[in-house]
């Protein structure tokens, strides 16, 4: 892994279609090509303005796999400065595996990857591999999608995306890539799109000889697409703006499970479909942070796979309350359930440091949203308000507390709803109707200094498995 330091109207879009000939939303042209490479399978991409300060990493995913480059910029400094270096460690490193470039098998000697103000060029092949991710937030780069969610409809056979963009203007199009084994499926949606039915009848199997990357999936029998393990279908959705990538919201569907897997590099320190949250006095002193694993799936130094299961993540989500304490956390939702349906929520926490005095607190909480879909307030999250839906306990929907009494001592811990807890019954979520959403939540409270992480969620739609 590369180093580096610690809404609008939902727009439907049928993938068949586009499968069957819509126009996609192509990325500017380059100018420049790399020799012997088509202008077609080139890629360039204009950085913009000043870094914020922190780690730039340039990736690039190829369905199991994933190489990366990764520069250290500061505040202020200008994008072709940062750039210029940048392309400097593509090309003398070749972190992508290039056979064109300097050292590779049919290499010429010339340079492959240059910079011209702030702009990439050179990149091999087409944009829609590359994704960009780290602590730097600046010089353009758009923030992520979030809350991914998948919802699988068994009876017509097709996978429903929702997601939630940052502003309705974030993005110029959005990138789906859809990966199953070697083959991909790469369509574009207009960048106001939160939403995409993937009907999944209409594959078919068009394997290109010595580019799997670009191959549409076996034909969708539920045999063939969907297994009984992990690691079936992993769907990346990002946006992108004036040509710049954001990083992805990320989710391995299995048939009425999705899982989300933290198997890529985090934005700002906050895991893919992650969103931070604390109450209004606190705001600015919860901080978040990517942790990484020993005995992950890294290959170092420019490598790694990315997990299928979650003993194999290399990375989790780190929450800190700071030094004098507060209330926070980070949050996530599943948005476009089926209404009546009953699902079940798994997921890993630990408590990685306690401060000395006895009133702080670690607890996971999941709860169906109210009919408008609104996200629940940070005094909601805090459990100092009532939830839209439910009684009136502020208890209601937490999954797990950990305090003074017990805690994890530093390792993750599996907890699950459809389960009695300390005496306490963990319902599953059954969805009323005019109801398609569900919030899951982190919450830490301490008036001193208080470290827990996140590292794997589940959802599993229980109504579906008994169809």
């Amino acid at each position: 892994m590369c180093k580096r330091k610690m809404k609008t109207a939902a727009f439907t879009f049928i993938l068949s279609n586009f499968l069957l000939g819509t126009a996609e939303l192509l990325a500017r042209p380059c100018s420049d090509a790399p020799p012997k490479v088509p202008a077609e399978e080139k890629c360039c991409i204009n950085f913009t303005g000043e870094a914020s300060g922190g780690t730039l990493i340039f990736y690039r995913y190829r369905g199991s796999n994933a190489k990366c480059a990764a520069v250290e910029t500061t505040a202020g400094e200008p994008a072709e400065k940062v750039v210029s270096r940048l392309a400097d460690v593509i090309e003398e490193n070749n972190p992508f595996g290039w056979i064109i470039v300097r050292g590779g098998s049919r290499g010429t000697g010339a340079r492959v990857v240059i910079s011209s103000g702030g702009e990439l060029k050179g990149l091999v092949g087409d944009c829609h591999q590359y994704i960009v991710a780290g602590t730097e937030i600046g010089l353009g780069i758009p923030q992520p999608p979030s809350s991914l969610t998948s919802n699988y409809d068994p009876e017509v056979n097709n996978i429903t995306l929702r997601w939630v963009n940052p502003s309705p203007n974030a993005y110029d199009y959005i990138r789906i890539n859809l990966h199953k084994g070697a083959g991909a499926v790469v369509p574009t949606v207009p960048g106001n799109s939160e939403s995409c039915v993937l009907d999944l009848k209409k594959y078919t199997e068009s394997v290109k000889a010595g580019a799997d990357f670009y191959s549409r999936l076996t034909p969708p029998n539920s045999k063939i697409i969907y297994k009984d393990k992990p690691g079936d279908i992993k769907i990346w959705v990002f946006g992108v703006r004036n040509d710049i990538p954001s990083n992805a919201a990320t989710i391995l569907v299995n048939k009425n499970v999705q899982e989300e897997l933290f198997g890529i590099p985090f934005t700002g320190g906050i895991a893919p479909n992650w969103q931070r949250w604390s109450l209004d006095t606190n705001d600015g002193i919860i901080r978040l942070e990517e942790g990484k694993r020993e005995g992950g799936t890294n290959i170092p130094p420019n490598k790694y796979k990315p997990a299928s299961t979650f003993d194999k993540n290399s990375f989790y989500q780190v929450i800190n309350t700071g030094a004098k304490g507060c209330t926070g956390g980070v949050y996530r939702k599943f948005i476009g359930l089926t209404q009546g349906h009953t699902y079940r929520i798994k997921t890993r926490v630990a408590t990685l440091s306690e401060p000395n005095e006895k009133g702080w607190s670690v607890s996971v909480h999941a709860a169906a949203n109210g009919p408008d879909g609104r996200d629940l307030s940070p005094r909601q999250m805090a459990s100092l308000d009532a939830l839209p839906i439910g009684s009136k306990d502020f208890a209601e929907g937490r999954m797990a507390l950990y305090d003074s009494s017990l805690n994890t001592k530093g390792e993750f811990s599996e907890i699950s709803t459809g389960k009695t807890v300390r005496g306490q019954e963990i319902k599953d979520i059954t969805l009323p109707m005019g109801v398609d959403s569900i919030t899951v939540w982190v919450k830490c409270s301490s008036s001193e200094s208080l470290s827990a992480a996140i590292d794997w969620i589940s959802l599993e739609d229980l109504s579906v498995q008994k169809l």
